[in-house]
């Protein structure tokens, strides 16, 4: 990507952490009962010339502030509410044209509901089909 500061590189806030530690950052909680199971489809090849890379921030440039903001989840196992929440930040922006690029608060959604009744527990995990 021109103009990106980003290297693939190990992440020092990862170095020297345990293996618990590391896995506390893993907060999705996968409910057997919310699973998608889809019947096998066979697909015919296309013939068109598909491009090797996509870059959303390149297509949709008036939303390029908001496609390219990833915000830090710490050591909170909040992944499933940060994909969910920024995915939505992204497809406000772009269906508005770029008019909207607000960012909604991914605390809010950490927060959605009580545990045991959407399997959302904060930051100690939560069911990604909640905020969808």
């Amino acid at each position: 990507m021109p103009n990106s500061t980003w290297k693939a590189a190990k992440n020092a806030k990862f170095e020297g952490a345990s293996y618990k530690e590391f896995k506390n950052s893993l907060g999705t909680i996968v409910d057997p009962d919310w699973r998608i199971t889809l019947d096998e489809k066979m697909f015919t090849a296309i013939s068109a010339d598909l491009p090797t890379t996509f870059d959303g921030s390149t297509n949709w440039p008036e939303c390029a502030s908001v496609i390219r903001n990833i915000r830090d989840q710490a050591n909170c196992g909040s992944c499933w509410a940060h994909g969910t929440t920024e995915a939505l930040n992204d497809r406000k922006c772009i269906s508005s044209g770029g008019a909207d690029t607000t960012f909604l608060s991914v605390a809010d959604t950490t927060a959605c509901c009580n545990g045991s009744k959407c399997f959302s527990f904060g930051c100690n995990g939560g069911q990604v089909g909640t905020p969808w």
